[in-house]
């Protein structure tokens, strides 16, 4: 069960991380990376036993993106890199694991069919850059959602 402390400052997070996004395509330092800290000096207090699931959680998940980016040729942007890398860092790898799979899959959902319709359509898209904060929130927020009922 995650704490307040966690989930609270989670969802403010994703709130300013979506409006940014979708607002001026940006998701800024000052948001993640102090965050970042916050995280990781949360857990290393309150669950000084399972810190290193937190601290691998920053390096996995935030690796793991930063790998994408660079395969993708800069197709992802780094404040996504630092959102998902803020996400490892509040829930642990294993479920940042499972936030970036939700996240994808939700990303697919709705683009996919988008970019179809374009393409049978003949027309462009109205843009080939797509916001990932809005589905990295989307992917958290399932993840809450899931460990809220369980």
């Amino acid at each position: 069960m995650l704490s307040n402390f966690v989930v609270i400052p989670v969802v403010l997070v994703m709130i300013i991380a979506v409006y940014t996004d979708l607002r001026s395509r940006l998701i800024y330092d000052w948001l993640t990376l102090p965050g970042i800290a916050y995280f990781l000096i949360y857990h290393a207090f309150a669950h000084t036993d399972q810190w290193t699931t937190y601290g691998l959680g920053v390096i996995l998940i935030g690796g793991i993106t930063l790998l994408m980016a660079v395969v993708s040729n800069g197709q992802l942007g780094g404040g996504d890199i630092k959102l998902f890398t803020l996400v490892g860092a509040a829930v642990g790898w294993e479920a940042g694991l499972y936030i970036l799979c939700f996240t994808y899959l939700l990303a697919g959902l709705i683009v996919i069919p988008i970019w179809l319709a374009a393409k049978v359509s003949g027309r462009q898209a109205a843009g080939r850059e797509i916001p990932l904060a809005p589905f990295i929130a989307g992917g958290t927020s399932l993840l809450l959602m899931a460990v809220a009922f369980i």
